[in-house]
């Protein structure tokens, strides 16, 4: 293999020492983390009643995760009550980090929170981590973490009793462990990437199909398609960038399932046992299906499945199980769809201003909404100038943290969009946008310096 032509290898860990091996580097670099420390600390004082959890929007589904915690601390199992049956509608993960929680502290959801803290603290220097990575940057990944550090979303997140902070920190985790394996050649470091990403699924499903989406990727540009996908994405990488991806990331991507698949294998076989099915993740995939296609309500979020239900289809559900209703929900919305394509195709196209910006609801947006909007379209613009100078080199480093923040986005449009699902992708667009914004300045100061010559 011509080594020139794809990144080299360096020692597991020799980037993250340079990086930080200046005194100056090692000062800024915690002087984020204590930013970010101090304002998600700030947010947890400023609750009224750490005990209560208000049933807002953002917090509604917070119950679901921690009655089951509370059940399987107490003998009850991983059921709603006593005298229900086993349940799949969430995924363990959560539930688990709360009941692990819980059998420290006691039932504080103040310790949840310093739990949480701790999590997005490790995140905003996995953000930093992906930057130095990616693009060799260290001024750039101070800046994304600091960007991280600071972004509203993220510190309320962490004052939440719901998924968002431990998915985040997951799915960025087994992106940089990802990004790792592609500058080691690591297959070890593949696995690792695989498992963490079988525990964010595990966390929240909206990670189950992104290993096959990575595969399809890599397979469509390494392969070469010679229509399509794959050839549109050939070219943007190169063929210094795809001919890597051929011979390297390949096999890697390979391990990576592999590993996932064995993550999420005992959730599976348990769910087989209890409720008679292999269910990978939950039995919210129906429920979710039909809410987001909905058109008499445009797929919004905030309306509840059984009031949006047609008397034929309540009249169907009556005395079905969970499985059964997550079934007889799926059908109906693949129903739904399938004899209003136009219509689903539009409402789809709507979708995408709810999803990163929070508007296009039919309403007047609030300030709150409008400041998240500029603030994402920011974020986007300056990515795009970020990519835009991306090298051979970095083309092939951005292949996992690209095709998760696209594929993501893609599968949150086939449900009830909402802004809150793409906080998590957030952390995988800021090294773009901060390598962005500090070529758009340098190009500034070029400009201005040689407008000053005589």
């Amino acid at each position: 293999m011509n080594r020139s032509r794809t990144p080299q290898a360096s020692p597991l860990g020799g980037w993250a020492v340079r990086a930080v091996a200046s005194r100056s580097i090692r000062f800024w670099l915690f002087a984020v983390l204590a930013i970010a420390l101090a304002a998600r600390l700030a947010a947890i004082l400023a609750i009224d009643d750490p005990q209560k959890v208000p049933r807002t929007l953002a917090e509604s589904d917070a119950p679901t995760y921690y009655v089951l915690a509370e059940n399987m601390l107490d003998g009850t199992g991983y059921r709603y009550a006593a005298d229900q049956p086993p349940t799949a509608k969430r995924t363990p993960g959560y539930p688990l980090l709360l009941a692990s929680v819980f059998k420290v502290f006691g039932r504080s959801f103040n310790a949840v929170r310093g739990v949480q803290c701790a999590l997005d603290l490790a995140t905003t220097y996995l953000v930093f981590a992906l930057t130095v990575l990616v693009f060799g940057s260290v001024a750039g990944g101070l800046l994304a973490a600091l960007g991280y550090a600071l972004y509203p979303p993220a510190i309320l997140s962490s004052t939440y009793v719901m998924t968002e902070t431990t998915y985040t920190f997951l799915l960025v985790l087994a992106v940089v462990a990802a990004t790792l394996a592609i500058r080691a050649r690591s297959y070890i470091l593949y696995a690792v990437s695989g498992i963490v990403l079988g525990l964010s699924t595990l966390t929240r499903p909206g990670a189950f199909l992104l290993p096959a989406a990575l595969l399809v990727v890599g397979l469509l540009v390494s392969r070469g398609v010679s229509s399509g996908l794959g050839t549109s994405v050939g070219r943007v990488l190169g063929k210094g960038a795809t001919e890597h991806i051929e011979r390297g990331v390949w096999n890697g991507l390979v391990v990576l399932i592999i590993a996932f698949l064995v993550t999420l294998l005992p959730w599976a076989a348990r769910n087989q046992h209890a409720l008679g099915k292999f269910i990978p993740t939950s039995t919210l995939m129906g429920a979710n299906l039909y809410k987001g296609n909905h058109l008499g309500t445009q797929g919004a979020y905030f309306w509840s499945t059984d009031s949006l239900l047609t008397p034929d289809l309540r009249a169907q559900l009556s005395g079905a199980d969970e499985v059964g209703r997550d079934r007889i929900l799926q059908i109906a919305a693949r129903k739904m769809i399938l004899a209003n394509k136009g219509a689903i195709a539009i409402l789809t196209l709507k979708k995408i201003p709810r999803l990163w910006l929070n508007l296009g609801y039919g309403r007047a947006s609030s300030k709150k909404s409008l400041a998240l909007a500029s603030f994402h379209l920011g974020l986007i613009a300056l990515g795009v100038c970020g990519l835009l100078g991306l090298t051979r080199e970095t083309k092939v480093l951005s292949f996992f943290p690209l095709t998760t923040v696209v594929f993501s986005s893609i599968m949150y449009l086939a449900v009830a969009s909402e802004v809150r699902f793409v906080f998590p992708l957030v952390p995988l667009v800021l090294p773009y946008s901060a390598v962005g914004l500090l070529r758009l300045l340098e190009s500034l100061a070029d400009g201005k310096m040689i407008g000053a010559r005589p």
